[in-house]
């Protein structure tokens, strides 16, 4: 079936289509996958995103476990356990867990990079900068890639073809490495021109991006940052990943200018169907 792109940031059309190719993987399976997802606080984002999560494996014929940890020695051992447990294809773990014994990163690798459905493990971070799309152990097998910056792209391909990035200049505003460094390199592979900035960003600079940027993709953890509508050229595209909202939607809506928001046409949707998605790749599809 040829693929005609919708020409809008549709979120929900794209979620559902990646979430009818999980249903099709796990029919393929033969079987319900196994997701362990792990927990670390009861911060209301987090927990929301995981009661969202697990409704999704439940639609979905995926089982799921569910954890609470609270401490580093505790989620030390429990990725342990579930590396080892063959009823668990995929793990998932909510960050930040701000363990002042264990930095995130250093969680992140102790996932086996087969389990790591999130693709933040230092294996699979590397198999994306060097544009891999299977492992090389002798194995038929997909990598693992980060599931937010995957639906970020997903997202855009679906509306504006699979070639929009060549050329395009990509502005992140946000340098973690859950989102812009993984959506930097993703960019990248596509032959965009990737800009990241964040807190320490010269502000007089960030103006400059902004008005040069193709697509604006913001991920600021801050109930009071707002980027300035007039900044943005209109031919732009704005992806909002912040919880709080980066973006002043009526102001675009007044410019014409496409973007994605916090509620209604979240990107939220396609990033647990990319999650997913990994799942099914890790179980053996």
């Amino acid at each position: 079936m040829t693929f005609h792109p919708t020409g809008k940031l549709d979120c929900v059309e794209t979620a559902l289509h990646y979430r009818e190719r999980v249903k099709a993987n796990v029919k393929k399976l033969g079987r319900a996958p196994g997701l362990g997802v792990i927990l670390g606080s009861d911060d209301p984002g987090s927990v929301l995103y995981r009661d969202l999560l697990v409704k999704d494996c439940e639609e979905m014929g995926i089982r799921t476990s569910l954890h609470m940890v609270g401490s580093g020695i505790q989620v030390v051992k429990l990725i342990a356990h579930l590396n080892q447990d063959t009823g668990t294809d995929g793990i998932f773990i909510f960050y930040p867990l701000r363990y002042p014994e264990l930095k995130d990163d250093e969680i992140m690798d102790l996932v086996d990079p087969g389990k790591d459905i999130e693709g933040l493990h230092s294996i699979n971070i590397g198999y994306l900068n060097k544009f891999r799309k299977r492992m090389s152990e002798g194995i038929d097998r997909v990598c693992m890639v980060p599931c937010t910056g995957r639906a970020v792209i997903k997202v855009i391909k679906r509306g504006f073809g699979t070639d929009y990035f060549a050329g395009k200049t990509v502005l992140i505003i946000n340098d973690s490495l859950r989102i812009g460094r993984p959506v930097s390199a993703m960019v990248a592979n596509l032959k965009g021109t990737p800009i990241i900035c964040h807190q320490h960003t010269n502000q007089d600079h960030l103006e400059g991006f902004v008005k040069m940027a193709d697509v604006i993709i913001s991920a600021v953890p801050a109930q009071d940052y707002l980027l300035p509508t007039d900044w943005i050229k209109p031919s732009a595209l704005c992806v909002d990943l912040s919880h709080q909202g980066n973006f002043d939607y009526p102001a675009l809506d007044a410019k014409g200018i496409q973007y994605t928001n916090t509620k209604r046409n979240s990107v939220g949707k396609v990033t647990r169907a990319m999650a997913l998605l990994n799942l099914t790749y890790a179980a053996g599809v």
